[in-house]
């Protein structure tokens, strides 16, 4: 498993680049961007991260992870949310600023098409509420472990992450603006296919134990003091007669 871990790293680096130049991007193929791939994958951690939290909170409360998962790795959890909304915002801004600070027709086409009609008002929304809102909410240190704050946040970071891709992708077929009146059927869209990924979740989780059976380093990861075995012999000697 480790050894497929690590190469699957590379794999979905690579295949993740591909995705989103190939079904995102290329719907206006004369525009490019070389941060494109890193906007998507830091955009793909970041959405990830909440469901991350939301499942561990609810193995723990429900049992599967209730001598598992402790309040330690819930708070690391918020934290790499607050890292990853901050690289994300780096990575999105660079983006923009380069484009900006180059001013090149090929380039800038991209950004003057969304800030036409309604796509201006989603380009705030992903600014105040994708970025400025989580970023103050995380701040806080208790926060990150106090559920009224974060389960509502958790699925906050799922709407912007739902206004964050529209405005990379609809904008190729709806110049004039977002279409708010048909948001319903884009969210009941999402939340389809957000539901068939659960039940094959829970369908696995059922299947399989929740946590790696016999892992030399779970006990480490629980902060649990596991002796040395004795050795045979003696220990060496650190200077002194023998």
């Amino acid at each position: 498993m480790r050894k497929f871990a690590a190469s699957g790293i590379f794999l979905f680096a690579i295949t993740i680049t591909l995705a989103a130049i190939m079904w995102m991007k290329a719907l206006q193929h004369e525009w490019f961007s070389t941060m494109y791939g890193v906007w998507y994958f830091a955009a793909s951690v970041w959405v990830a991260l909440p469901t991350v939290y939301l499942i561990a909170v609810i193995l723990k409360q429900q049992g599967p992870l209730r001598e598992v998962v402790q309040e330690k790795q819930i708070y690391f959890i918020g934290s790499l949310m607050l890292a990853f909304t901050v690289f994300w915002a780096y990575i999105s801004f660079s983006q923009y600023f380069i484009i900006w600070n180059a001013n090149m027709p090929e380039e800038t086409f991209w950004y003057v098409l969304r800030e036409k009609g309604t796509w201006w008002d989603v380009s705030m929304i992903i600014i105040f509420c994708h970025f400025f809102l989580p970023f103050l909410m995380l701040l806080r240190i208790d926060w990150k472990l106090k559920l009224t704050v974060m389960v509502p946040l958790c699925f906050w970071a799922w709407l912007m992450h739902f206004f964050d891709i529209s405005f990379n992708i609809l904008p190729a077929g709806r110049p004039d603006g977002f279409s708010f009146q048909w948001l319903w059927l884009d969210l009941g869209c999402m939340a389809f296919i957000g539901g068939v990924l659960t039940k094959v979740f829970v369908r696995n989780l059922n299947a399989h134990p929740a946590c790696p059976q016999k892992d030399p380093r779970l006990a480490e990861g629980l902060d649990i003091y596991v002796p040395a075995p004795p050795t045979d012999g003696a220990a060496p000697s650190h200077g002194g007669a023998e």
